[in-house]
């Protein structure tokens, strides 16, 4: 019989972290009842990377982990990191596997990602290390990946907010206050992440 504990895997850019990111560990740690939740920071999110700059890596886990400050099951993960070179989930599950041998995962993703599986690296091999848990947004009705057929997915808080959106926010000087915490905010600001 099967007593590990499980961990959630949510993995992404964070460019910046932002109360939806926030918003959905919590909501997933609460749902799943998951021993907590990995926020792994990419090191070179290769499909993004191709197409625009990206933050550097200390600076978005920096960011990370000012985000989940207060909350002791959400902590960020450096693993894709220290593995180097272009982030390929199905590599960092395995190691994660290899670092935590008496917790199960799941790989937490939400719908527009889970959308896009099929581009990924060797996704089919995710089910060798991890289940998987496609966060569905409300109203979302298209039909997922066959991949998804044995994932659990559960309907997520709806959350208008992008990484982009801030973006542009911070560049026209416009208010990001209920976007991200201030403690985000200021490092952003205090580091000319996105331009003075």
């Amino acid at each position: 019989m099967d007593n590990k504990g499980t961990i959630g895997v949510f993995g992404g850019t964070f460019d910046p972290p932002h109360y939806g990111h926030l918003q959905v560990g919590r909501f997933v740690a609460a749902e799943l009842r998951l021993e907590r939740i990995l926020y792994v920071v990419a090191n070179d999110p290769w499909q993004k990377s191709e197409k625009a700059i990206i933050t550097d890596a200390s600076d978005r886990l920096a960011m990370v982990q000012l985000l989940l400050a207060a909350d002791d099951n959400l902590l960020a993960s450096d693993v894709e990191i220290v593995l180097g070179g272009e982030s390929v989930t199905v590599q960092t599950l395995e190691r994660l596997q290899l670092l935590h041998p008496d917790y199960d995962l799941e790989l937490i993703l939400g719908y527009d990602a889970a959308l896009g599986i099929e581009t990924w690296r060797d996704y089919e091999r995710i089910h060798e290390y991890s289940g998987v848990v496609v966060v569905d947004r409300p109203g979302q009705l298209r039909e997922l990946p066959a991949f998804f057929d044995k994932a659990e997915r559960i309907s997520g808080p709806y959350l208008d907010v992008s990484s982009a959106d801030i973006k542009h926010r911070l560049k026209s000087g416009s208010n990001v206050d209920n976007l991200l915490p201030d403690q985000v905010k200021s490092y952003i600001l205090e580091n000319s992440i996105y331009g003075e």
